[in-house]
């Protein structure tokens, strides 16, 4: 037998048919032949399904493998059709029972013609033999059928594995691409359904300070400032009517501070099979808003210079001739009362506005700083020093930690003393009547370098956030009499250092400034 198959004992081997019954089916073959192919096309929808044309080849073929064997008991003829209708059928996929009633159409149609003939004694002596063909027939057609149907599942399980295999390699890479594309990006990749986050990579959490489990299920607003969300919930309402996607919106993060909280996102709405969600896509621009903040900077500094070029000789002569009368008059005068207050009242109002144009100057010209070993802890305690009775006129308590082993450094001493006596004093004047302040100073080391910092923090109001992303802006200031050059001096003079000052406040909570220094660790 080919294929794969044991070859099986001849079981149902017999002798010949009686010669009178081969030369009757002889006579007889093309009738038995037309009868079945009849009938067949009858049994089932799937051999009514056939074409006339195969089924005649196909009875044929079964026919003539049948006279061989009941004419001679050879088998040759018998397997090979059992192997081609079995592998037929198996591709086709007829029914098991379907077949096997296709073969006993034999045995019906050769006893009906023989009954019908009335040759009966013909009849009995080739039962046996005819029985014996559709048994051996149908019993290896079974065998080999099941045999060959095994093999088929198995071999459909095989290449189910390895599409599996091949399914799962593509499924991994699919994962790759996918870490690559969205959770190794710079940018935060999020989706949003029924106004809650289903989806965030990586990024995105980054962005905004949480973990994921901190994220999923929450609201995005939830992670944007307040005075931010207004504008965020009306893009997201304008999306949900079936508006555009959205361009550019900009907000700041809940819990940062300064520029550092700026992101900028883009959303649109879609449907990723799970329903309408929106997907958008949102940046850091902390850099490009600082570096927007510094053009501006430089284009208002630079504006200052030559508006302080002009009015440098229109002004200062002028008060300076002031308030030297004003000083002549002072010791020459006998006045007394509220006439000599007016007076001095007079003087201090015009050395303040010298002490403007003064700032004011400072500010426009180029700045340039001579640095020398120094000592940080002796600028702070020199600025506490100085500011001691400003602070004792509102009983404030001003702490100090200054540890001794704090890393030595070059840098200009009268300007970082100018900066933190301008920390100081906006601490002190920030701080209610009986507040504290606290100045400290410590050391960041690192392997070949570092920093020293020193930070100022105050028990006041805090700084509100409208205002928060305008601190070291010249001239903006809440002050009554506040000009708004202190903190913009204090910037100029630590970036000068290659230093970077920073500030932490939540209102109704104080206020932290910390300056960081670089040094040089030997």
């Amino acid at each position: 037998m080919d294929g794969p198959f044991r070859e099986e004992p001849d079981l149902y081997s017999t002798s010949p048919a009686p010669k009178t019954f081969i030369d009757w089916l002889r006579t007889n073959r093309n009738e038995i032949k037309l009868e079945w192919s009849q009938r067949l096309s009858r049994l089932s929808s799937f051999y009514r399904g056939t074409s006339p044309d195969e089924l005649n080849r196909t009875v044929s073929r079964a026919l003539e493998a049948n006279f061989e064997y009941l004419s001679t008991g050879n088998l040759t003829k018998i397997k090979k059709f059992i192997d081609y209708i079995t592998k037929k059928r198996l591709k086709a996929g007829f029914p098991l029972s379907d077949v096997q009633k296709a073969f006993e159409l034999f045995r019906l149609i050769v006893i009906d013609r023989l009954a019908s003939e009335r040759l009966f004694e013909l009849l009995a002596e080739s039962v046996h033999s005819v029985n014996g063909c559709l048994s051996y027939t149908i019993h290896r057609f079974s065998d080999h059928y099941q045999r060959m149907h095994e093999l088929s599942i198995s071999r459909y399980a095989q290449n189910l594995e390895e599409a599996i295999r091949d399914r799962t390699t593509e499924l991994a890479y699919s994962e790759k691409r996918y870490k690559t594309l969205v959770e190794e990006i710079n940018d935060g990749y999020f989706i949003i359904q029924n106004e809650t986050i289903i989806f965030a990579n990586q990024a995105f959490c980054s962005m905004h300070g949480v973990r994921l489990r901190q994220v999923i299920g929450k609201p995005f607003t939830g992670l944007v400032a307040p005075g931010s969300r207004m504008t965020l919930i009306n893009a997201y309402e304008e999306i949900m009517k079936g508006g555009p996607g959205s361009g550019p919106v900009q907000y700041n993060v809940a819990g940062k501070f300064g520029q550092s909280a700026c992101r900028e996102v883009r959303a649109r709405r879609t449907d990723i099979g799970a329903g309408t969600v929106i997907i958008g896509i949102c940046r850091d621009i902390s850099e490009r808003v600082s570096m927007e903040a510094r053009v501006r900077e430089h284009e208002q500094m630079a504006y200052i210079g030559r508006l302080s070029a002009s009015l440098s000789h229109e002004i200062r002569n002028p008060l300076s001739s002031i308030k030297m009368n004003l000083q002549i008059l002072e010791r020459k005068l006998d006045l007394d009362g509220y006439d000599r207050r007016r007076l001095e009242i007079s003087v201090h109002e015009v050395s303040r506005l010298e002490d403007i144009l003064r700032q004011l100057l400072d500010t426009a010209r180029p700045l340039s700083v001579n640095k020398t070993p120094g000592d940080l802890n002796a600028i702070a305690g020199r600025c506490i020093d100085l500011l001691e009775p400003k602070a004792l006129e509102k009983s404030l308590k001003i702490t100090q930690r200054l540890p001794a082993d704090l890393h030595q450094t070059e840098l200009d001493s009268p300007k970082i003393q100018q900066a933190v006596i301008n920390l100081l004093l906006n601490a002190i004047e920030a701080c209610p009547y009986g507040g504290r302040v606290h100045i400290w100073t410590k050391s960041l080391k690192g392997k070949k370098s570092g920093y020293i910092e020193l930070g100022v923090r105050d028990n006041g109001p805090g700084i509100p956030p409208d205002q928060a992303n305008r601190l070291f802006t010249p001239f903006s200031t809440s002050k009554i009499y506040g000009n708004g050059l202190g903190l913009s001096n204090v910037k100029r003079i630590v970036e000068a250092h290659s230093g970077t000052v920073q500030v932490q406040s939540r209102e109704g909570h104080g206020a932290i400034f910390v300056i960081k220094l670089p040094v040089h660790i030997s």
